[in-house]
């Protein structure tokens, strides 16, 4: 596999989420899902080969999609490995909203990633409260919020664009 090949978007397609990649990644996840107490290091490998199909066949996956596998790591007491896993979430979420919504403009986009962020850091938030990290949980806690509120001013700017720019005007007689 070439460098590009790894990276998130190099195969990007629509049709992969509805395809055979799309339909074994939604397969190991729900096989993942049945997996309960002692069955969940199962759960950690399905949602392991999920994860690396979803990176090497990147298509339009919901973020809970990607966040399955960190939370679950957490779960079974694989801490370290799930701040890895958050962590390499947060350095693809540029890439992957650009290939999940192409045609948008800029802002747009910027909102997204920001929402992307404030999910990933809230989640990591969560992480570090059920290990008790009470410093770390307060930090990715403060990030999210940060992201979201920046998600929240590009919400009303690109309102604002819209409403400005798709309206036409309409003037007295």
């Amino acid at each position: 596999m070439t460098h590009s090949d790894s990276q998130p978007g190099s195969k990007y397609s629509v049709e992969t989420a509805n395809g055979p990649i799309g339909q074994r990644v939604a397969a190991l996840q729900r096989e993942a899902g049945k997996c309960k107490g002692a069955e969940l290091p199962a759960a950690v490998a399905c949602l392991q080969e999920a994860a690396e199909l979803m990176r090497q066949h990147p298509s339009s996956y919901s973020l809970s999609q990607w966040l399955s596998l960190p939370l679950v790591l957490q779960q079974v007491g694989r801490f370290e490995e799930a701040i890895e896993e958050f962590h390499r979430l947060l350095d693809e979420v540029e890439e992957r909203v650009k290939n999940e919504a192409p045609r948008q403009i800029p802002t747009i986009r910027q909102k997204f990633v920001h929402l992307n962020y404030f999910q990933i850091y809230d989640q990591m938030s969560l992480a570090c409260k059920r290990q008790e990290l009470v410093n770390q949980a307060q930090q990715y806690a403060l990030l999210a919020s940060q992201h979201y509120q920046v998600f929240l001013d590009l919400s009303v700017e690109s309102y604002y664009y819209k409403s400005t720019h798709e309206r036409p005007d309409v003037t007295d007689n």
